[in-house]
């Protein structure tokens, strides 16, 4: 009677040995995890499907965040880029306005400036970052702008006749002829429901006005030497040095108004990252407050498994000291 007794009570022992160490296995994955458990079944329909939807809201916004990474450094180099047009603009104003008569021997250092700052353009307008042209538009993988110290000498002082969409300014490499993508302004979504057309163009037209202004310049200089005599010199070159000026003064407002555009561009796709981010934390928290556990609480919890454990094993010693194996 002893024997079939203690048997039975060896069952019901192991029974609550496997029970006690489902249980601290359980504890012991939240202690390590710091969430109540990794399968969504364990949580129940309606909160399984809001850690669902909170992590779908995540993926989402990372998204945009993921795109805001990669436009932003193309911003921050077209603000600057701007800023270094704007500057070649103003140095060449400020030395024309200095240098208001001919003089074939001190005009040799201001031709080889404009050669300098000719060359300095076109590497910006054939900037690239992460294997795309900045300035080309639509066409970003082509280099857009050709020599423009090479371009040829213009015949008369006269104002820019701009080119418009989809004609190619005569800087291009394309040109002459049409491309409307050289005009396509890139453009990207940095949240929900919101654009930004953040690209810049080559063809805009206060680059245009800044090509025709150093054009201006230049060619004044070869009037001057190719005139006949002193008076049709000082003539020729003050025609184009006025024009030059006036075209230096018009592409400075314009490129200025092109990087006010860009830090608004800046400061809009910033705010998007700052909303996302919020967003971000939100869901985080509302995915937290379904599956996060105290895990302070769950490793007493695992102690305390872990010592009926131990006891349980000591019993379940004792009773195979007496078990019916043991009468048979």
């Amino acid at each position: 009677m002893l024997s079939v007794s203690t048997y039975a009570s060896q069952l019901s022992t192991q029974t609550n040995i496997q029970r006690n160490q489902q249980e601290f296995d359980r504890l012991a994955r939240q202690v390590a995890t710091g969430v109540k458990s990794e399968d969504l079944s364990d949580y129940g329909a309606v909160d399984a499907r809001r850690i669902l939807n909170a992590r779908q809201e995540v993926q989402r916004l990372e998204g945009y965040n993921k795109a805001i990474d990669i436009v932003t450094p193309r911003l921050k180099a077209y603000d600057l880029q701007l800023t270094r047009m704007d500057d070649i603009a103003k140095l060449m104003s400020n030395t024309l306005s200095t240098q208001d008569a001919y003089d074939g021997t001190e005009q040799a250092g201001l031709a080889t400036l404009i050669d300098n700052v000719m060359n300095d353009l076109t590497s910006l307008l054939n900037e690239q970052i992460d294997g795309r042209h900045l300035w080309a538009g639509a066409n970003y993988d082509t280099v857009p702008v050709a020599d423009i110290a090479s371009l040829p000498t213009l015949a008369t002082a006269a104002p820019l006749t701009a080119a418009t969409d989809p004609d190619l300014p005569d800087y291009y490499n394309a040109a002459p002829g049409t491309d409307a993508n050289a005009w396509v302004e890139a453009s990207f979504s940095p949240e929900t429901g919101k654009t930004v057309r953040y690209g810049q163009v080559a063809s805009a037209p206060a680059i245009q006005e800044l090509v025709h202004a150093l054009r201006l310049a230049k060619s004044g200089l070869e009037a001057a030497a190719a005139a006949g005599d002193a008076e049709a010199a000082q003539a020729a070159y003050a025609d184009f040095r006025q024009q030059a000026l006036t075209a230096f003064g018009s592409a400075r407002d314009g490129l200025q108004a092109m990087s006010a555009a860009v830090g608004v561009d800046l400061a809009s796709v910033q705010d998007s990252a700052d909303a996302n981010a919020a967003a971000i934390n939100l869901f985080a928290d509302e995915e937290s407050g379904i599956t996060a556990v105290d895990t302070a609480e769950a490793g007493v919890m695992l102690t305390r498994i872990q010592t009926q454990l131990q006891a349980t094993y000591q019993v379940t010693a004792s009773l195979t000291q007496t078990s019916l194996v043991n009468y048979l």
